[in-house]
């Protein structure tokens, strides 16, 4: 009944309009004919150096209008005088299985409001709107910005090799976020690596496995689940592979980040999904297993690398750090203290 009546406040107050001037703004669900206007937007407002250069409205369409669980009553538009100004998009999660959605959780995954027009209250009121969609819908926490695997729109676009909530380097985020209640619940380091023709070294105990171990390059992986396969769709993805007598010893995938090359004006790579087997661990396969990937890119023409770590991952770190990568930004999931 409580979501019902949040429901309906929601309706009301995206009928009724805002603002004092002759014109006032209103906040409304997406539209068929929006997308180049969300695109034109994105670039004009996003300009920092986690959020893709989008070319076209193919680029959203792949990565959030054709996901089979998109409604357009998550994604709000604020328009004035028939112009889109701002737009903010929530959506959910997994269930256990990854074979359906779970309404118990719901998360923002952007807010876009035009340079021109913000502190007017447009950003406030887009994230009201959202949270009472959200809330809606049932769900029990809500969080800001997509992370897995709470990722099921614009994983290609915004954060970067990986979703991993807001972006440190957006700094206009967290005091806006925080003053109306969400608090930062996990963070991740943002590294990445120059592949400049550098040797890339292991010690210890990793030494002794990098002239055993062979490193094979298969094909697109297998998502594990339906949830998964629908939040990559639009990545290309490859999977490393170092391989011992037979046997995987340990695996991470790579996908071309082309929007993010173009933002970076350098042909760039993201790294995720590093995983050694269990009775490998503390070998140092991590530090062999990137060394090998990073000599295949270099092969490959790539010329950046990047790779997000929990921060609460301190053996990936100085893995990475060892092989020359540098911190150059935090990803930081936010989560609303109150849901009243």
């Amino acid at each position: 009944m409580l979501g019902a009546l949040r429901y309906k406040a929601w309706v009301r107050r995206m009928r009724r309009g805002h603002g004092k001037s002759a014109v006032s703004w209103r906040i409304r669900p997406f539209r068929n004919s929006d997308p180049p206007h969300l695109v034109r937007l994105w670039n004009q407002a996003l300009t920092g150096r986690g959020a893709g250069i989008l070319v076209n409205v193919n680029c959203l369409e792949l990565a959030v209008l054709s996901k089979p669980y998109f409604e357009p009553q998550g994604l709000l538009v604020a328009e004035l005088g028939g112009q889109v100004i701002g737009w903010a998009h929530a959506g959910f999660g997994p269930d256990a299985s990854g074979q359906h959605l779970s309404m118990e959780r719901g998360v923002i995954c952007v807010l876009v409001v035009h340079p021109q027009y913000r502190r007017r209250g447009i950003g406030s009121e887009l994230l009201r709107s959202a949270e009472d969609y959200l809330r809606g819908r049932g769900v029990s926490e809500i969080y800001f910005g997509s992370h897995r695997p709470l990722c099921p729109f614009y994983w290609g676009l915004y954060g970067g090799s990986e979703p991993s909530g807001i972006l440190e380097s957006d700094r206009d985020a967290r005091p806006f976020l925080e003053k109306r209640g969400y608090r930062v619940g996990a963070m991740h380091a943002v590294y990445q690596r120059v592949l400049d023709g550098s040797t890339y070294e292991v010690s210890g105990a990793a030494a002794a496995w990098k002239a055993q171990c062979q490193l094979q390059v298969t094909a697109q992986p297998t998502p594990s689940s339906w949830f998964e396969a629908c939040a990559t769709s639009p990545l290309e993805m490859l999977r490393f592979q170092l391989v011992h007598q037979g046997r995987v010893l340990a695996q991470m995938d790579m996908w071309e980040m082309e929007l993010f090359g173009w933002r970076w004006k350098q042909p760039s790579v993201g790294l995720l999904n590093l995983q050694v087997a269990d009775d490998a661990n503390a070998q140092g396969l991590e530090a062999v297993l990137a060394a090998r990937a990073l000599q295949y890119l270099e092969q490959q023409y790539y010329t950046l690398v990047e790779m997000h770590v929990p921060e609460q991952a301190p053996t990936l770190r100085k893995c990475l750090r060892d092989l020359g990568f540098e911190m150059v930004d935090r990803g930081m999931v936010y989560r609303r203290d109150s849901l009243t």
